[in-house]
């Protein structure tokens, strides 16, 4: 039993692709993509993937806040006009004509780049960020399907098994070695079995259709698999984990940079306590009437006009309170993640270490005795020794040895792939590319 249901778990499916779906072209021929393993189906939603696509504009839009933080506030032209036409009509008048422009005293256009700049870094970080939980829910997808074959695989041995059972039942029966029961009890094993796989089969056709939206493909799109599970190991030791964790993280170098943001906006705000000065320069014209006096001739004259906002009343005190508070929350939550994420490492490596032996122990022991014991069961009945009834029961019990056999695969699938995110194992997989001209994002 053990040697055939590995050959169906272990090999029948490893290198050959097992899933397509094809698209049905304008010509209404199928196309298919390259298969893709679990790498090559992360690998594949980075690039499709709108989510990311859309975490990704973010940065373009954080590059875009960076530029517009370092510009000066255009000049104003100002008019003035001044007549006593509605009034004495007495001809005097007064026209200006000038520019104003507001002149930062206080470095206020360096320290908003300087929080700009943080924005652009937290932007990026965020899309690695989303491509860590991507690829986790990816290979956890794909791993989905992978158990699901398994179920599958079991299933159909047991179907192929019964359905011998039930044929030489009927032998018997017509031979009147065997009551009607024993033919009833076999077609009710095989019909539970069929009905068994028949729920398996819509279990890993929306477990596909999941995994595809995940990479990015739309409902008709080909999606070829090639299943395989991954090369069993031991874990390295909790320290080296950890430690990798915590340099690669990227949910870690978040609140690390909403500390650094959160004191370029003290910076900030303690920089525009002085607002910026204005400085106007115009020309103006006017004629003036004197009582008794002959006609005056127009004046012309040059305006010089400097504006300075006096910080009497309003010291930012409040926006400064704000951004230290800001900074400690950031840096409680770092220190709060730092912890979270050791003792999660910790815990996932125990929990593959403890589930890869139980892996081993079924296919070592439990699936190899389950199988030579309904083996057995099998042939006593053919020899009359012993009842269908615990040929039926060898046979449950062959099946709840491979159900527990895969429910335990499944654990360890999940905890590796949980483990693998977690210390940011696929982290080759991620770009985040800077140059100083902008922002490339994507490339692969």
């Amino acid at each position: 039993m053990y040697r055939r249901l590995s050959a169906l778990c272990g090999k029948g499916r490893n290198a050959v692709a097992l899933l397509v779906f094809a698209a049905t072209s304008a010509m209404g021929s199928p196309v298919l993509a390259p298969p893709l393993d679990a790498d090559g189906a992360v690998r594949e939603a980075l690039l499709r993937n709108h989510d990311l696509r859309a975490a990704r504009a973010q940065v373009s839009a954080a590059l875009g806040r960076l530029k517009q933080a370092g510009l000066l506030s255009n000049p104003r032209l100002e008019l003035s006009n001044e007549t006593d036409r509605p009034f004495a009509n007495e001809g005097e008048y007064s026209r200006s004509v000038g520019i104003s422009q507001e002149f930062p005293i206080s470095g206020r256009l360096g320290l908003a780049k300087d929080v700009a700049r943080v924005d652009v870094a937290r932007a990026l970080v965020e899309v690695n960020e989303a491509e860590r939980k991507l690829a986790g829910d990816v290979a956890a997808g794909f791993y989905e399907v992978v158990v699901i074959d398994h179920k599958l695989d079991l299933r159909d041995r047991l179907i192929r098994a019964t359905e011998v059972l039930a044929t030489a039942t009927i032998d018997r029966y017509r031979a009147g070695e065997v009551s009607e029961l024993d033919v009833n009890a076999a077609s009710l094993e095989l019909l539970r079995l069929k009905q068994e796989r028949s729920v398996l089969e819509g279990e890993r056709a929306a477990a596909i259709r999941t995994l595809a939206g995940l990479i990015g493909f739309g409902a008709g799109d080909a999606l070829t698999l090639a299943l395989g599970l991954p090369a069993r190991k031991v874990p390295a030791p909790a320290a080296q984990l950890i430690t990798q964790a915590m340099e690669r993280r990227p949910d870690l170098r978040l609140l690390g940079l909403s500390v650094d943001r959160a004191q370029a906006e003290r910076s900030l705000a303690a920089a525009s306590v002085w607002e910026d000065w204005t400085v106007s320069l115009g020309v103006q014209r006017g004629k003036t009437v004197i009582d008794g006096a002959p006609p005056q001739p127009a004046d012309d004259s040059l305006m010089l006009t400097l504006a300075i906002p006096m910080p009497l009343f309003n010291q930012n005190e409040g926006t400064k309170a704000v951004a230290e508070a800001e900074a400690t929350a950031a840096r409680e939550q770092h220190l709060a993640l730092s912890q979270r994420i050791e003792n999660e490492v910790a815990g996932l490596r125990e929990r593959v270490v403890r589930l890869l032996d139980a892996v081993g122990a079924y296919e070592k022991h439990g699936l190899q005795l389950s199988g030579k014991n309904s083996d057995v069961a099998r042939d006593a009945y053919g020899k009359g020794q012993i009842s269908i009834i615990e040929v039926v029961q060898a046979a449950r019990l062959e099946n709840e040895i491979g159900a527990s056999y895969v429910e335990v695969l499944e654990q360890y699938l999940k905890a590796m792939t949980q483990l693998d995110a977690a210390t940011v194992a696929r982290a080759e997989l991620m770009t985040h590319p800077v140059d100083e001209a902008g922002v490339t994002v994507g490339e692969r």
